[in-house]
């Protein structure tokens, strides 16, 4: 397992930018599915669904979204090929996250196929389904793989300036700079820089100055 097709370094960051993009709406239906089981977030009065209904919606989406992160189809984008290209100091958490999710891949996309995002006109296409991501061993593989994938996009997105320099200017040309997803690294840019010309002005300062007595 490892990459499962070859990329350019161009080719890369734009799947890179859009796998970021991707992993924050995983990560804001994440964030509702647990608020919403844990009660942490109230619907307001009035309303004609219970928690547990909107969670179940929530979770219907949530994992149909996950379920991208392997899409094989040649247009689709399959998560960790940019990874591999962009990252290759994280080769094995990238691999390790792979076959995580590669662990559940069959049972992730029939749900997508089925429930999620292409709905079949058989009922019990949509029970087979439900009650594949049910079983206890596959449970565990995905409750692992989510886990994995969190870790791997943390670790990658903390040190994307170092070995991807060029994003912030990636992100403005292609007209995403001001999505939630890349307001972290897009304030660590201003900070950096910000610290660049602080050292840059005392160094000048210092240089300026004679530090030897006449």
């Amino acid at each position: 397992m490892g990459q499962t097709k070859s990329l350019s370094r161009e080719q890369a960051l734009e799947q890179y930018v859009i796998l970021r993009m991707r992993s924050e709406e995983i990560n804001r239906l994440d964030y509702l599915l647990r608020a919403l089981k844990s009660k942490r977030l109230a619907l307001p009065d009035g309303s004609p669904f219970s928690a547990a209904d909107v969670a179940d919606t929530v979770r219907t989406a949530f994992l149909g979204w996950f379920a991208t992160l392997t899409d094989r189809h040649e247009k689709a984008i399959y998560a960790f090929n940019c990874l591999y290209v962009l990252f290759p100091n994280r080769s094995l958490q990238i691999l390790r996250s792979q076959q995580s999710l590669e662990a559940c891949h069959p049972e992730l996309q029939q749900f997508r196929n089925n429930v999620a995002f292409r709905a079949r006109s058989e009922i019990a296409s949509h029970i087979q389904a439900r009650m594949g991501l049910r079983g206890t061993d596959t449970f565990l593989d995905f409750c692992s793989a989510v886990s994995d994938f969190r870790l791997l996009m943390d670790g990658v997105e903390s040190e994307e300036l170092d070995l991807i320099p060029e994003l912030p200017n990636i992100l403005r040309q292609m007209g995403v700079a001001h999505l939630p997803a890349f307001a972290r690294s897009l304030a660590r840019e201003q900070h950096n820089a910000a610290n660049e010309s602080t050292v840059e002005a005392i160094s000048e300062a210092l240089n300026s100055c004679s530090l030897l007595p006449e």
